[in-house]
């Protein structure tokens, strides 16, 4: 058999990542949050939306989530600033967002939604890829996890 070429389908990139501005104006500094990759436009956005909450609760936790202290011990606090936590639940809960980026894909356009916090701006997005066909399991396969980041609670990256 000769020339045959692996069958390639269209596969969608979704990304969490943030990014922070260096000394140098011009440039900015990043580091990959999560990243997952599947078939579907529909799967890759409730991806995002499920990571943009736990984004949130790793940023900012409501006093109701806090599980590891000790009962009424943390209390909404008021923030002078952006606070990105309430605007990424806000993101993660709305259908309409879900929508919009549903749209953005269905023109083969990669979607971008930046979120700015003090100090660094988090950024989720989709885009549009390719996979081999023979590289997509009938059964997942459980993703490695890494730890990244220097916030408070720790955050978790799927390694490719």
């Amino acid at each position: 058999m000769t020339g045959l070429t692996a069958v390639t389908l269209p596969a969608y990139v979704a990304e969490v990542y943030a990014e922070w501005p260096t000394e140098t104006a011009y440039a900015t500094a990043a580091t990959r949050l999560a990243i997952f990759e599947c078939i579907s436009a529909e799967f890759a956005v409730r991806w995002l939306r499920g990571e943009a909450r736990r984004l949130a609760d790793r940023i900012d936790p409501t006093p109701k989530q806090v599980s590891w202290g000790p009962p009424r011990a943390f209390r909404p606090a008021t923030l002078s600033g952006p606070n990105s936590a309430p605007i990424l639940r806000s993101w993660a809960d709305s259908e309409r967002t879900a929508a919009d980026a549903l749209e953005v894909l269905g023109t083969r356009h990669p979607f971008r939604a930046a979120f700015p916090d003090t100090g660094a701006t988090y950024v989720l997005s989709i885009w549009l890829s390719t996979a081999r066909a023979e590289a997509i399991r009938e059964t997942p396969v459980a993703p490695a996890v890494q730890r990244v980041g220097t916030l408070a609670a720790p955050l978790y990256a799927d390694t490719p």
